[in-house]
């Protein structure tokens, strides 16, 4: 069955200014059997459904072995099974867990169920129907090495731009293909922060329909500054949830780093497809307030997300990560005025605590963890 036949993809744009996608290795799924989803238990028509899509990208959908424990929805739900680890004596589905659910509402208790039992995004079909295929090609199309960091600010003005900045730009150094993301439609301009207005390459604008055969040519046609491809608007308040999803969704399965700077609109849009999410607070007690609000409204685990104290007012970075209920990832002093993210590296303050953070998080995938 082919992608078109379950929803025809919107009409793309192609910029002349783009290179051809550069060649990159076969689609790997990192799991014990390549290239199979996981089906928990549900509905029959969810299911068949559930393996129309499957099927489209060239994956196989299979019944759960009996002691593979699902996530305790009380619906449909598919699990990407990344990889199986034993942690205290239980083998678990440690991929992305899709619950899937009929259009319409979905109760309360559903809901609540889908946060206590790990699940990543609920999705309505048939209603969104490419939204689960961008979900399922993330996760059946990535390989071991590549890394999707969100950024997102505490509250406003936490400086989330300007840490999303330093830390794809830290990614670059690292030897690594960076790729810096502007999802936040309401923002600035990370354009304009990293000095990269007017430079040549696709934008928002040019980004048509993109599937998950894209990233490719996407990132080679973006603007390049400082070794980190830069994803931005020209003017218009750009992007969309939508644009943002299907952009992710696509270069997920490349190799290298990809940060995106979420704004507030597209962070529950953009969650599912994030390996890790950085929230920078100020330390403040107005910031702390507004973060534990945004934390609570998103439904964020808080094994996914790693704090970052901007060391801005009274409180220390222990008293924030204790009243957040996180553990602190780093601090860190804003540097001095005409400082330019991306461009001017400096040994110590935000740069360093990136750096630190990146080494964490490429020790903590070797470990497997």
């Amino acid at each position: 069955m082919t992608r078109s036949a379950i929803a025809p993809p919107p009409s793309r744009t192609s910029p002349a200014s783009w290179p051809a996608a550069s060649s990159r290795p076969a689609s790997v799924f990192p799991s014990a059997e390549p290239g199979v989803v996981s089906w928990l238990g549900g509905p029959d028509a969810l299911r068949q459904l559930a393996a129309d899509h499957v099927g489209a990208l060239g994956a196989r959908l299979v019944d759960a072995a009996p002691h593979d424990p699902g996530p305790g929805v009380a619906l449909g739900s598919v699990a990407v099974l990344a990889r199986r680890s034993a942690r205290r004596g239980a083998t678990r589905p440690a991929g992305t867990v899709i619950a899937l659910a009929p259009d319409g509402d979905i109760g309360e208790e559903h809901w609540r169920a889908c946060l206590e039992g790990g699940v990543r995004a609920v999705v309505r079909l048939p209603a969104d129907s490419a939204r689960l295929l961008d979900l399922l090609a993330a996760s059946v199309r990535r390989t071991s090495r590549g890394l999707v960091i969100g950024v997102v600010g505490g509250c406003g003005g936490a400086g989330a731009s300007s840490l999303a900045a330093r830390l794809a730009g830290a990614a670059a150094r690292s030897g690594s293909s960076a790729v810096l993301v502007d999802a936040d439609p309401l923002g600035g301009g990370l354009d304009v922060l990293v000095e990269a207005a007017g430079m040549p390459g696709a934008r928002w604008e040019d980004v048509g329909g993109l599937g998950g055969d894209d990233g490719g040519a996407l990132r080679d046609g973006l603007p390049v500054v400082d070794g980190v491809h830069v994803l931005v608007a020209r003017e218009a308040a750009l992007p969309t949830p939508e644009q943002a999803v299907a952009a992710v969704a696509a270069l997920a399965p490349l190799d290298g780093t990809v940060v995106v700077d979420v704004g507030t609109g597209t962070v529950e849009a953009v969650l599912p497809l994030l390996d890790h999410v950085v929230l920078v607070v100020p330390a403040t007690d107005h910031a702390v307030r507004a973060a534990a609000r945004r934390l609570h409204g998103w439904g964020l685990r808080r094994g996914r997300v790693h704090l970052l104290v901007r060391r801005t007012g009274p409180l220390s970075p222990g008293d924030v990560a204790e009243r957040l209920g996180l553990r602190t990832s780093g601090a860190f002093r804003d540097a001095a005025a005409g400082v330019v993210p991306l461009l001017d590296v400096r040994r110590r303050g935000a740069d360093a605590a990136c750096r630190r953070l990146l080494d964490r998080l490429a020790a903590d995938a070797g470990e497997g963890r």
